[in-house]
């Protein structure tokens, strides 16, 4: 055979080329989408920290609590109405200073203005205003001096929490759940197996039907096979854009979520980061194979959306819903545990979020390599059952 006429049997270049013109639009806007939603999850989940408080005051409460006891002690012997308010004006330092002098002759404390200030200083690192924890102290005083009419038991503020609660129909052990949920890891949950999906699964449910199915539908792909081009070189062209293309923008979606991480958060866990989007990638393409082995399993396209689209959107709703299921959800009361059962009906749900996370901590949880390893195997013979019955099956050209 002549040069100019040699037949291509791997890899088509124009087919390639032809693919990137017809679709890049699509895949500009989607990556776009998605580097705005990561970077905007980012920001929401750096306020959410910035408004929690790091810094462990216990010990400043409780001292400051003391305090506020010894002004209520002082008060009741003296009829004076030392206060924290009155302290902080600092207009009365010297009757302060009086106050705690007696109180230490009278007790094994240890009162000062100037440890008191130090106190003050060290609970302002929380978030929570000074005026609430006065609040709160007065209420535990006044219960603290009654007993139940009936039980004549001690009253305390925790207890009385508990039983309105229970007159509420909610449980306590559920309110204490939710005051030790991880809100930015819930979040990152859900962007990572819904909100993060969402766009690239679009892209790749029309990719996937674009490149084969649709093109034997309309009778384009007549045309193509009409060049000195085989149908081995049109499967594998095919596939590797459905390869590549994922790669590139969930690469500079991660890359830009990666910078933004830096700019937004004072300690990054990098390899957490990218080992989140390498089993993103891992898993995209499994739904990728899928698509694919539809679009060349059908020569009419309705049929090959019907497949390959349905069961992506399958899996993306199953996740969903089992969403509703996860432990936090259940520990918030918007979640009911056996929603759980449509995780394992979804290949989403082989994408370990949890586990994943612990990568490049000191304690690894590797449950994720195992269920990467079925997405990959997913992919593979799903491309390959894929490219090979396209190229034996009867084309209505």
């Amino acid at each position: 055979m002549e040069t100019d006429r040699k037949v291509t049997k791997f890899f088509s270049r124009p087919l390639m080329h032809q693919n990137i013109k017809s679709n890049w639009v699509l895949i500009l806007a989607i990556t776009l989408v998605m580097v705005l939603m990561g970077n905007v999850m980012n920001y929401a989940i750096s306020m959410m920290e910035t408004e929690k408080s790091n810094v462990d005051v216990t010990e400043y409460q409780q001292d400051f609590y003391g305090y506020l006891g010894s002004f209520a002690t002082y008060n009741s012997m003296t009829g004076l109405e030392l206060s924290y308010e009155d302290f902080i004006s600092g207009d009365n330092t010297e009757t302060y200073e009086t106050a705690f002098e007696m109180l230490n002759s009278q007790s094994d404390m240890d009162f000062s203005v100037e440890d008191f200030q130090k106190v003050i200083d060290g609970l302002t690192q929380s978030n929570i205003s000074l005026d609430t924890y006065v609040t709160q102290f007065e209420y535990s005083y006044a219960l603290a001096q009654q007993k139940g009419a009936f039980s004549d038991e001690d009253l305390s503020i925790q207890e009385m929490l508990n039983v309105t609660f229970e007159i509420m129909g909610v449980d306590s052990e559920m309110i204490e759940k939710m005051s030790e949920m991880d809100t930015s890891a819930m979040m990152n949950q859900m962007y990572y197996t819904l909100a993060g999906l969402l766009p690239i699964f679009i892209l790749i449910v029309i990719l996937a039907n674009g490149l084969i199915a649709e093109q034997v539908d309309r009778g384009s792909m007549a045309y193509v096979l009409s060049t000195p081009t085989k149908r081995s070189a049109v499967a594998i062209t095919q596939m590797i854009f459905m390869i590549v293309v994922p790669l590139i923008v969930l690469g500079i979606v991660g890359a830009t979520r990666l910078f933004t991480t830096y700019l937004f958060f004072d300690t990054v866990n990098a390899k957490s980061i990218v080992a989140l989007f390498i089993g993103m990638y891992i898993l995209v393409e499994a739904v990728c194979g899928i698509c694919y082995l539809a679009s060349c399993w059908f020569s009419q396209s309705k049929k090959a959306m019907g497949v390959g689209g349905g069961l992506t959107v399958w899996f993306f709703l199953a996740s969903m819903i089992g969403m509703f299921g996860s432990e936090n959800m259940v520990n918030t009361g918007m979640g009911v545990e056996e929603l759980s059962i449509f995780n394992k009906l979804t290949l989403v749900g082989l994408y370990d979020v949890e586990a994943l996370s612990t990568v490049g901590t000191d304690s690894v949880d590797t449950a994720f390599v195992w269920k990467l390893l079925v997405l990959v195997a997913v992919a593979v013979c799903s491309y390959v059952i894929g490219a090979v019955k396209f190229s034996k099956k009867d084309l209505p050209l």
